[in-house]
């Protein structure tokens, strides 16, 4: 397969298509960065993605393989899986195929499901914590459905439907532009409550047709009869499954008056926060719609970690080092970039703004000095790096005794790995998402903090 042949002809049949390196690379499952470096000829596809890439194209797998269109019955448009085998065994044997390097071939676990990482679009909980909520959420629903059994015979049934994690805007953006929403107290640690329009209407047993409009008395009966309960019994839940070292007064969130209960972006969220939403599904005898309780990212992060509603089957786990083992220090570093320390007072609170665009590459240090540049990935459930430039000409060096360091995590590999490095490997580094990263000064960590983005530059909002 020779790369550039092979490269220009997806170039010339994705613009024929009239869509982007992205929109190509979502077809085929994977990345940008991939598609740019086949039209590059920067190398060229796994074998195993030639057939989807030929359909995505309008293609057959053959020309993909001689870089050249030829005309093909539509029969014939893709090679079947015995003829694919044949041609790349012919290939193979002529040593004219080019093998894809293993990316993963330096992690602990080559198996372990890697994805992009949006800063944007932080994780900010684990899996283990998503399965905590979703768990509270079916005994909620358990009890919610016994009390429903027993006064509206018409309301078949409640149950989980998911639990994610998104940003306010995003959630915001999917409701109506009118309908029941209500807020208790979600920018203090809070949340709020979300009701279909239609299914608010069943609950209140009113004719969508024949009142399609959503009044205040709407919200306000529905309010006394079903949301305020359902909300108490959100709080106490959560409660009785904390260890109490919080007191039940900063879990009872009040319900905010002064917010309008029918229009949703009236509620003063900051649109980039992120949250966490459970949405639950209703079913009566005519209707299933659904019930969105939106929690600001700092109820779970804060008031419910720091009281052990996560932390009683969630062990922290410490590694032990032998006594005879030689101690290594990590020698890969991924970090936002090098500082000047004086005057840089490391206070809780304090914003450290970088100069990297969001977007750019981030600095992978070996040795002092930037090697190569990556983009943050999550690796199973550890952030990770995925090298997508190598850095040409002499390498920016770091000796200054002194500076300040946004690193999001290290790793460490021995020279023969190190001198393996190339575009497209995959590295596992030792933090995970969700949690602070370290702030180094002048070689120690003094400080950690929160990625955040101002204006779409990078920054490290310090924690402790």
């Amino acid at each position: 397969m020779d790369a550039q042949r092979t490269g220009k002809l997806i170039n010339f049949l994705r613009s024929k298509k009239g869509i982007t390196q992205k929109e190509l690379a979502t077809l085929i499952n994977v990345s940008d960065k991939a598609v740019s470096k086949w039209e590059r000829g920067d190398g060229c596809p796994d074998v195993g993605i030639l057939p989807a890439l030929a359909e995505a194209l309008g293609t057959d797998v053959d020309s993909l393989l001689k870089g050249e269109l030829k005309e093909v019955s539509e029969k014939r448009r893709i090679l079947t899986e015995e003829e694919l085998k044949a041609e790349i065994a012919k290939m193979e044997a002529n040593g004219t195929l080019e093998k894809k390097q293993d990316n993963t071939s330096l992690l602990k676990n080559p198996g372990a499901r890697i994805r992009i990482y949006d800063f944007k679009r932080p994780n900010l909980f684990s899996k283990y914590e998503l399965r905590k909520i979703a768990n509270i959420f079916d005994m909620l629903c358990e009890k919610f459905r016994n009390e429903l059994a027993g006064n509206r015979s018409d309301l078949l049934g409640i149950n989980v439907c998911s639990v994610d994690e998104l940003t306010n805007e995003e959630f915001l953006r999917t409701l109506p532009q009118r309908t029941f929403f209500y807020t208790y107290d979600y920018n203090n640690s809070g949340f709020a409550i979300e009701v279909d329009p239609q299914l608010g209407k069943v609950l209140l047993k009113h004719d969508l047709k024949k009142y399609p409009e959503l009044t205040q008395t709407d919200s306000d009966c529905l309010k006394l009869a079903y949301i305020d309960k359902f909300s108490k019994m959100i709080q106490e839940l959560i409660f009785s499954n904390t260890d109490k070292s919080t007191a039940w007064e900063d879990f009872e969130k009040p319900f905010t008056k002064d917010l309008n209960t029918l229009l949703p972006w009236s509620a003063g969220q900051n649109p980039g926060e992120m949250c966490a939403l459970v949405t639950l599904a209703l079913t009566s005898d005519v209707y299933t719609g659904m019930i969105n309780i939106q929690f600001s990212s700092s109820y779970f992060l804060r008031l419910c970690r720091k009281s052990g509603f996560f932390g009683k089957d969630n062990p922290q786990l410490e590694n032990l080092t032998d006594i005879k083992a030689r101690p290594r220090e990590n020698n890969i570093l991924v970090e936002f970039g090098r500082f000047v320390s004086d005057s840089v007072k490391l206070e809780p609170g304090t914003i450290l703004m970088s100069n990297k665009q969001f977007g750019t590459s981030l600095n992978v240090i070996v040795e002092n000095q930037i090697r190569f540049g990556g983009e943050a990935v999550v690796v199973d459930e550890n952030f990770g790096v995925r090298i997508i430039e190598v850095k040409q000409g002499d390498p920016v060096c770091y000796d200054e005794e002194h500076y300040i360091a946004l690193r999001l995590g290290s790793t460490y590999l021995s020279k023969e790995d190190i001198a393996r490095l190339d575009e497209d490997f995959v590295l596992q580094l030792d933090s995970q998402p969700g949690k602070p990263i370290a702030i180094i000064q002048d070689g120690k960590c003094l400080a950690r903090g929160e990625v955040v983005i101002v204006d779409d530059t990078f920054g490290v909002r310090i924690i402790d």
